[in-house]
């Protein structure tokens, strides 16, 4: 394994693009997938709300008033009939009180009581400006949603062009929208993931991703969380981003997961001041790393390997190799993400011979339990965000909430 001093950039070797189109590939397969199958859900969706509207029942959502003014609290004091409604969930995020979804296809974003699993509302309005939403971020009072997925014509560096970029932020006491980010200087380009550290919002663009040339892209974009003003613009080639897929934050460090075809990497950023702490390279160990979780002064990597997928484990202080691992019994495969929560770390597995959660100790790297019983009703599991007792995992239709300490079911919100 190699470590990078601090501030020292990589080479501005161009990647192998056949590699980071190979990897944008399987995201878009993904949501391909997705969209097929929720066809047939939706017309299923259809017939159910025609029966209960004929039959007396209530609407699933009302309007939300734009701006500032406080938004209906829809669905909570409705029966269990009122669900959340999903169309292409592709993120997650949980806060103490409520869990956020982010529908793709939708154009909206639906939010559940954490508690009993009862809709709030659907926050949908034009307003919000939600095009192709794809990233989530809450902290405190507010979050952030990425938008932006249209792809039309290329650039001058050979890289696809997106309309309608931006970051929409929205109160999350009551879903009202704060505003609207898509100033010209920010320079979106297709925003995707998006996290929170202290005063600063971090989003990357996901067309870094794609880069078909040395010319440098802007790879991530650092946002003042007070006002939406740009902070900075973190390039490719500078701070060994190049191929950026994944991120996660915690208060002091910023992790950047960059798969390119020459050296797979992470960058560790100061979430500070956005000064390059270290990049990680480990010698064969990260084989296109995506998702990124960090705890407890440790960080694993979820590297989407072909045929054998693994889990990278370092130690953050120092960025030095823990392990790899990837035992046949951990039931490792497809795109999955990843969470870590004190002793425990959970994988979501989605491929066509498994659906399921592999959980291990944290501490050793060993597996504790694979759960994947027929009622957790697993299906394209691509999301999971852990929060106290419990556990979030996020499908192409549902919702699968677990208890943490051993992993049994707590309910499916459909």
């Amino acid at each position: 394994m190699t470590i990078a001093p601090a501030r020292r950039d990589i080479s501005s070797d161009a990647p192998d693009a056949a590699e980071l189109l190979i990897e944008e590939a399987r995201r878009k397969g993904r949501r391909r997938r997705l969209r097929t199958g929720m066809a047939f859900l939706l017309v299923i969706v259809a017939i159910v709300v025609l029966v209960i509207f004929a039959v007396g029942g209530v609407p699933i959502s009302a309007p939300r008033p734009s701006g500032t003014n406080a938004a209906p609290p829809t669905g909570v004091n409705f029966s269990s009939a009122l669900v959340p409604r999903f169309d292409e969930p592709v993120a997650i995020a949980v806060t103490e009180s409520d869990v956020w979804v982010v529908n793709m296809a939708g154009n909206s974003i639906t939010e559940f009581d954490a508690k009993s699993g009862s809709q709030v509302r659907v926050i949908n309005t034009k307003t919000d400006s939600f095009h192709h939403p794809d990233g989530i971020a809450i902290q405190g009072s507010h979050i952030w949603i990425t938008n932006g997925n249209e792809e039309f014509g290329m650039g001058t560096s050979n890289y696809p062009l997106a309309r309608y970029s931006s970051i929409t932020e929205l109160n999350a006491s009551n879903g009202s929208l704060v505003r609207v980010i898509n100033a010209r200087t920010d320079q979106f380009l297709q925003p995707g993931p998006v996290v929170s550290s202290g005063s600063h919002i971090w989003v990357l663009n996901a067309n870094s991703a794609q880069g078909l040339d040395s010319a440098p892209m802007n790879a991530l974009i650092e946002l003042n969380a007070s006002n939406g003003s740009l902070v900075h613009i973190f390039k490719t080639n500078v701070d060994g981003l190049y191929g950026a897929l994944n991120l996660t934050a915690t208060r002091s460090d910023v992790w950047v997961t960059n798969a390119n075809g020459y050296e797979n990497s992470v960058t560790e950023l100061n979430a500070n001041d956005g000064s390059l702490v270290r990049v990680i390279r480990s010698n064969g160990n990260l084989v296109a790393p995506d998702s990124v979780a960090v705890s407890g002064g440790r960080v694993w990597i979820a590297n989407i390997r072909d045929t054998n997928n693994s889990i990278t484990e370092f130690n953050s202080s120092d960025g030095s190799f823990v392990r790899e691992i990837k035992a046949k019994a951990d039931k490792f495969g497809g795109l999955f993400g990843i969470a870590a929560q004190g002793s425990h770390v959970w994988v979501t597995n989605s491929n066509e011979f498994d659906q399921s959660v592999t959980e291990l100790n944290a501490s050793n790297g060993s597996l504790v339990r694979v759960i994947k019983a027929k009622a957790d009703d697993f299906h394209e599991a691509t999301g999971i965000v852990a929060r106290g007792t419990k556990l979030w995992v996020l499908n192409s239709n549902s919702v699968t909430e677990l208890n943490a300490s051993n992993g049994a079911l707590i309910r499916v919100v459909k």
